[in-house]
Order: C-alpha cells, then sequence, then structure tokens
C-alpha cells in the first residue's frame, strides 16, 4: 500500500490554507462593516422619530439601554455582534456559491 507523497497534496492543502484564511477574513471584515452599519443605524433612530413624529426609535433605543444595568448592556451588545457575525456567515457563503456558479 502505498501513501501519497507529501510533495503532491501540499499544493492542495496550501490552497485550501489560503482560501480557509481569505474566507475568515472576508467574513470578520463584513461583519464589522455590519456592526458599523448597525451602530449608525441605532444612532439615527431619534432622527426618524422626529421626522416621524413617532416614538418607536425611542423605544427600541430604550430596549437595548435594558435599564443602564451594565451586565445586560454587554449581552445586548454580544448579542447584537453574534447575530451580525451570523448574517456575515451567510452573506459570505451566498457569497461563495455565487462566484462558484459564475
Amino acid at each position: 500500500m502505498t501513501q501519497p507523497s507529501s510533495s503532491s497534496s501540499q499544493p492542495s492543502v496550501m490552497g485550501s490554507l489560503k482560501y480557509t484564511v481569505l474566507k475568515t477574513l472576508i467574513t470578520v471584515g463584513v461583519t464589522v462593516l455590519l456592526i458599523a452599519l448597525l451602530r449608525e443605524g441605532l444612532a439615527g433612530l431619534p432622527w426618524i422619530d422626529h421626522v416621524s413624529g413617532g416614538h418607536v426609535g425611542a423605544t427600541i433605543l430604550q430596549t437595548l439601554a435594558v435599564d443602564g444595568v451594565a451586565q445586560r448592556q454587554q449581552a445586548v451588545a454580544i448579542g447584537l455582534m453574534v447575530v451580525c457575525f451570523g448574517v456575515a456567515v451567510l452573506v459570505v457563503r451566498l457569497g461563495e456559491r455565487l462566484w462558484r456558479r459564475s
């Protein structure tokens, strides 16, 4: 029984490693972008309330502030980051499928 030589499998391993690193970097980048967009969107909620005359933005901000309790605020922030990461993973997978089809 012969083992494949390490020199023939080395390029595919390096290609796979580079591809994984690239996907990871893109996923992190998309996550950071989504967090930045979410932050800007939340900052715009008072303006939306002012223009619309409603109080939906204020209600959302009060809900996210969770009565000023630091541990709860951290939990909400971590939850939002996890959601952004999950969305980023889905976006990267969708992009990968579209790229492979073309």
